[in-house]
C-alpha cells in the first residue's frame, strides 16, 4: 500500500464532514475546547496548591506567582479556601461541558449515518431497474446495514480524536508554562514514538479493506442460505450451507482478529513509550533542571495523564482509520447509482391515461454481455381496454417485451408510444405510474393482507379492498378468522400459492392501472386456480387494457389477440383460433 493512501482514504471523510449541518458540529467542538481549556486551568492550579499545603507563604515558583497577580488582578481570593473552591469549579464545568458533548457527539454522528443511509438508499431506489438487476442484493443490504454503522463508529472515534487532542494541548499548554525545556523534550520524544507507528497505521487501513470484503460474503452467503432454505432441505445438503457460513464467517473473524493484533501491539508500544518518557521527565526534573517539588509534582501529574492520553489517542485513529474503507464503499455505491439514475418523476402529475392504444415501433433490446438480441425489431400495437396473449417457450422474449411495455427498460432503438406520445425517459418513469404487474413468483410483505393491499392504494377504504379482491377472485378472504388482517407470513408463505396469485392480482387491480401485465401468473398453479384466475381475467375484459404472458394459451382463448414469440421476435399474430392453427404446439 502506497505511503498516501492514508491521506487519499482521508480526504472523502473530511469532504463528508464539510457537508453536514455546520452547526451541530460547531457546538460539539466547542463543548470539546471549553472542557480542554477548563481541564488546563485547574490542573494549573495544582501549583499554588501545593505550595498552601507546604505552608508556603511567599511562592516558590515562577507559575505560583504568576497565579497570586492574575487573582490580585482579577478580585480573586488567592489563599486556602478560595483556591479549593476555584479549583473544584472548574472541574464541575469540564464535567458539565464533556457530558454536554457526549450527547451532542451522539446526535450529531447518529444523524450523520441516517442521513448517509438515507441518501444510499434513495440512490438505490431511483436507480434503473435493468442495472439494478444485474447487481447483488446482498452487498446492498450489507452496506446499508453494516457498512454505514461503520462509517458511525469511524465518526465516533474521529470526535473522540478531536476531543482528545484538544485535551492533549490543554496538557501541553500547562506543561509549557510550567516548564518549557521539559514540556519540549517530552513532546519531542513523543512525537517520534507517534511517527513510528506510521507502519501500523496503514496497516488498519488495509485490514478496514478486507474486513469489508469479507463482511460483503459472509452477508452474501446468509441471505442465499435463507432464501434457498427450502430447497436445501429437498436436497439434504444443509451442511454445505453450514460449511459456506463457517468458511465466510472464519475469514471475518481472522481479519477482526488481525487487526485487534495490529491494534494491541501499537497499544503495547505506545505504553511502553509513555514509560521511557515519564523516566526520562523524572530524570531530567531532578538532576537536570531541578525544579521546585510543587512544579516537578504538577509536571508529573500532567504527563502521567499525557501519556495515557497519547496511547489513547492512536487507538482512536487506528479504530477510525479502520472505519474508513466503509465510506468508500458507501460512495462508491452512491457514484455507480447516480450514473444509473432514473430521471425524477413529477409526482404531483396525474398517471398517465391509455384512450386509444399502445404501440411499440422497431423495438430492439440486447443484454450487455451477450450477442442475442433479447428482442429484434419488435412492431406492435395493444388497442386500449383489449386483451393481448404472448406465448412462447422460455427465453423468447416475453419477460423483456413486458419490462419495455411498462417502461422499465429503456430500448436500444424503437419507442415506446401512448396514444401516439412518443414518451422519452422522464415520461417512461411517469408511465410507470399506471401500469400493474403480476409476476409468477408473487411478492407479498410480512405484514397482513390488507396492509399488502395498501401498497397499491395507502388511502383505499374497506369497500375499495373488497371489491379489487372480489375482481380477483379472491372471495376466500372473507371466509378467514381474520379477514383483511390476517398475517401472511414471510413471503405470503401461510397462505396457498393461488391465494398468494389472487392478493397479488387484487393488490394490482386496487390501483386501477390503464394497463396490467401478467408475467407467467398461472404457470405454478393448479388447474382449480388456474381457471379462477383465467376467469378473473376474463371478468376484466373492457375494463383496462391487459396483457397475459405464459407459455402456452389454452387458458388465454378468450384473449382479442394472440403474439407468439421467438428468439426475440414475434413469428405469429392473430386471434386465438389463427395461432392454433399455425401453432398447435402451443394449443395445450
Amino acid at each position: 500500500m502506497k505511503h498516501n493512501s492514508i491521506y487519499r482514504a482521508a480526504v472523502p471523510f473530511f469532504y463528508m464532514l464539510a457537508n453536514e449541518p455546520h452547526r451541530p458540529m460547531l457546538l460539539v467542538l466547542s463543548c470539546m475546547l471549553l472542557a480542554s481549556l477548563s481541564e488546563g486551568f485547574g490542573i494549573t492550579l495544582l501549583v499554588p496548591l501545593l505550595e498552601l499545603l507546604q505552608d508556603k507563604v511567599t511562592p516558590a515558583t515562577d507559575a505560583a506567582a504568576s497565579f497570586g497577580r492574575f487573582f490580585a488582578m482579577a478580585g480573586l481570593p488567592s489563599q486556602g479556601i478560595g483556591l479549593l473552591f476555584l479549583f473544584l469549579l472548574l472541574q464541575a464545568l469540564k464535567i458539565g461541558l464533556q457530558s454536554s458533548r457526549e450527547v451532542m457527539s451522539n446526535r450529531f454522528q447518529f444523524d450523520l449515518v441516517d442521513r448517509l443511509r438515507e441518501r444510499c438508499f434513495m440512490a438505490v431506489l431511483r436507480s434503473e431497474w435493468y442495472w439494478l438487476s444485474q447487481r447483488n442484493n446482498a452487498q446492498y443490504a450489507n452496506l446499508l446495514l453494516t457498512d454505514i454503522n461503520r462509517v458511525g463508529t469511524g465518526v465516533n472515534f474521529f470526535l473522540q480524536l478531536c476531543s482528545g487532542t484538544a485535551l492533549m494541548l490543554a496538557y501541553s499548554l500547562a506543561a509549557l508554562w510550567l516548564s518549557w525545556p521539559i514540556t519540549l523534550l517530552v513532546l519531542a520524544m513523543g512525537l517520534i514514538f507517534v511517527l513510528a507507528e506510521n507502519g501500523l497505521r496503514r496497516e488498519a487501513l488495509l485490514l478496514g479493506n478486507r474486513i469489508g470484503q469479507t463482511s460483503h460474503s459472509l452477508h452474501s452467503v446468509v441471505q442465499e442460505s435463507l432464501t434457498g432454505m427450502k430447497l436445501a432441505k429437498i436436497l439434504g445438503n444443509e451442511e454445505r450451507h453450514l460449511d459456506k457460513f463457517q468458511q465466510s464467517m472464519q475469514a471475518f473473524r481472522l481479519h477482526q482478529l488481525d487487526f485487534q493484533r495490529s491494534s494491541s501491539r501499537s497499544k503495547a508500544r505506545m505504553q511502553l513509550g509513555s514509560v521511557v518518557i515519564l523516566v526520562v521527565l523524572l530524570y531530567a526534573g531532578f538532576a537536570v533542571w531541578r525544579l521546585p517539588t510543587a512544579e516537578l509534582a504538577t509536571l508529573i501529574f500532567v504527563f502521567a495523564r499525557l501519556m495515557p492520553l497519547g496511547a489513547q489517542l492512536q487507538q482512536q485513529l487506528h479504530h477510525w482509520l479502520h472505519a474508513l474503507p466503509a465510506l468508500e464503499n458507501a460512495n462508491r455505491l452512491l457514484a455507480e447509482c447516480r450514473g444509473a439514475a432514473e430521471p425524477a418523476d413529477d409526482l404531483a402529475q396525474p398517471p398517465l391515461c391509455l384512450r386509444h392504444d399502445l404501440t411499440l415501433s422497431s423495438v430492439s433490446f440486447t443484454y450487455p454481455g451477450r450477442e442475442q438480441p433479447a428482442l429484434s425489431a419488435i412492431n406492435l400495437r395493444l388497442p386500449a381496454k383489449s386483451t393481448t396473449a404472448i406465448i412462447g417457450a422460455s427465453g423468447a422474449g416475453k419477460s423483456t417485451l413486458a419490462d419495455v411495455l411498462m417502461g422499465l427498460l429503456r430500448p436500444d432503438t424503437g419507442s415506446l408510444s401512448i396514444d401516439g406520445r412518443v414518451l422519452n425517459d422522464a415520461e417512461r418513469l411517469h408511465w410507470r405510474r399506471s401500469v400493474a404487474y403480476v409476476p409468477q413468483e408473487t411478492i407479498l410483505f410480512n405484514d397482513s393482507i390488507r396492509a399488502n393491499l395498501l401498497w397499491a392504494m395507502p388511502g383505499a377504504c374497506d369497500d375499495e379492498l373488497w371489491l379489487a379482491l372480489d375482481k380477483a377472485a379472491a372471495d376466500f378472504v372473507r371466509h378467514l378468522p381474520d379477514g383483511l388482517d390476517t398475517l401472511v407470513g414471510d413471503q405470503g408463505l401461510r397462505l396457498s400459492g393461488g391465494e398468494r396469485q389472487r392478493i397479488a392480482l387484487a393488490r394490482a387491480l386496487l390501483g386501477r392501472p390503464a394497463l396490467l401485465i401478467l408475467d407467467e401468473a398461472t404457470s405454478a398453479l393448479d388447474m382449480e386456480n388456474e381457471e379462477r384466475i383465467r376467469q378473473a381475467i376474463v371478468n376484466l375484459h373492457g375494463d383496462l387494457t391487459v396483457v397475459a404472458i405464459g407459455h402456452r394459451m389454452a387458458t388465454l382463448q378468450h384473449a382479442d389477440q394472440v403474439l407468439v414469440m421467438e428468439a426475440g421476435m414475434i413469428v405469429e399474430q392473430g386471434n386465438w383460433r389463427e395461432v392454433r392453427e399455425y401453432r398447435p404446439a402451443f394449443a395445450l
